[in-house]
């Protein structure tokens, strides 16, 4: 029994043991947990100066209230230099023939009437032959049609020979022709073909000024009539497709001035005129917008460009450029809150025209004064309290 009540008074001593224990953890964790918020409010940057008078006149600062500009709208699309059909031109053979000679490289300046390639082929000596062979058997063909006709004057013929005389020769008449015609597709002239000139030669020229694009062929090829041997680029009309989104298209009109800076020189713009525009929204609501520069210029095909349309000027509220600070990406103007004190606070920026930027929400920023001179000033007294 006495064994017993040692027992009895050891389990009750850590009893109480753990229960001051377990009080004093719970006496702790607020304590700690207090401290939290404070830490993170020092951790914030803040957003407020306030200035005493002598750091206010040496910072010169100046604030008026934003005003109504006329602020000319500006749209900027990205785009690229294409060529119209009309002036890509794919040269191919008339006939099949083999590539003799093609001395070009992709870039080459070609002016027309120059010599593209020579084609070489047994069928274009063929075509010659048979075009020299129907015209003699035509003058033969006319002069029995001529006695024949005579002798039909005097009764010394029938009727039946000098039908088949005529028929003959307007069979021989229409060979000719067609031959002849036959000659010219393939850039012969027959009044220039003899029996002391032919030859398998087949020569191609170019039909306008321009350069070559592409080259398909190489020498010693056979060409087939769908084959093209090399692309040519017209010069004189040089077009640009913008891209424009379908909620711009109510502000774009045929003939608005567009300016076209290339992505290589933005110092050189060149001007041209919205000639066209889209009938058709993209995937990805993308309206196409054709325009063609005023002059020709040396830019080539595929050659990415950005257009700048000046659309018509709308009173906005605006406040002077160098009113805003950039800091971490994002711009801020200076708000006077009262005598030397500003408040920092980000805007987001509608359109620039010159030294103007236009306010997004109006009406939030009516009775506002900010900060025209000096707001970097402030911006630097800024971080020397943060950190």
């Amino acid at each position: 029994m006495k064994y017993n009540n040692k027992n009895i008074t050891y389990l009750s001593f850590l009893f109480l043991l753990l229960f001051f224990s377990c009080k004093s953890e719970k006496d702790t964790e607020p304590k700690a947990s207090a401290k939290t918020p404070a830490s993170a409010e020092t951790a914030a940057p803040p957003m407020v100066v306030n200035l005493t008078e002598a750091q206010f006149k040496n910072a010169g600062i100046k604030f008026e209230a934003p005003s109504e500009k006329e602020l000319p709208v500006e749209l900027h699309l990205n785009g690229k230099v294409f060529t119209p059909a009309s002036k890509k031109i794919s040269i191919h053979s008339p006939l099949g023939a083999y590539v003799r000679s093609l001395p070009w490289i992709q870039g080459m300046n070609v002016k027309k009437g120059q010599l593209l390639v020579v084609l070489e082929d047994l069928a274009i000596l063929q075509l010659q032959q048979d075009y020299l062979q129907a015209q003699n058997n035509l003058e033969l063909a006319e002069l029995e049609w001529k006695r024949q006709q005579a002798l039909l004057a005097t009764k010394a013929t029938s009727d039946k020979l000098y039908q088949e005389a005529k028929h003959v020769f307007e069979k021989g008449k229409i060979e000719v022709m067609a031959l002849k015609q036959k000659l010219k597709i393939i850039h012969l002239d027959p009044a220039a073909i003899h029996a002391d000139n032919m030859n398998a030669n087949l020569k191609l020229y170019a039909p306008e000024n321009g350069y070559v694009q592409a080259i398909q062929s190489n020498v010693g090829d056979y060409i087939n009539p769908q084959d093209e041997i090399l692309t040519l680029l017209a010069t004189g009309e040089t077009m640009v497709v913008l891209n424009a989104f379908e909620k711009d298209l109510p502000a774009l009109v045929v003939g608005q001035i567009v300016n076209i800076e290339t992505s290589g020189n933005a110092t050189a713009q060149y001007k041209a005129r919205v000639t066209q525009l889209g009938k058709v929204v993209g995937t990805q609501g993308i309206v196409e917008v054709v325009c063609k520069l005023e002059r020709a210029v040396n830019l080539i095909e595929g050659q990415f460009v950005t257009g700048q349309i000046t659309l018509a000027a709308r009173k906005s509220l605006c406040i002077p450029e160098k009113s805003l600070v950039r800091y971490e990406g994002k711009e801020y103007v200076f708000i006077k809150e009262g005598n030397r004190h500003f408040v920092m606070t980000e805007i987001v920026p509608g359109n620039r025209n010159g030294d103007w930027v236009q306010l997004q929400n109006a009406g939030n920023w009516q009775g506002k004064e900010i900060v025209t001179d000096g707001s970097y000033t402030l911006l630097m007294t800024l971080k020397n309290v943060a950190e």
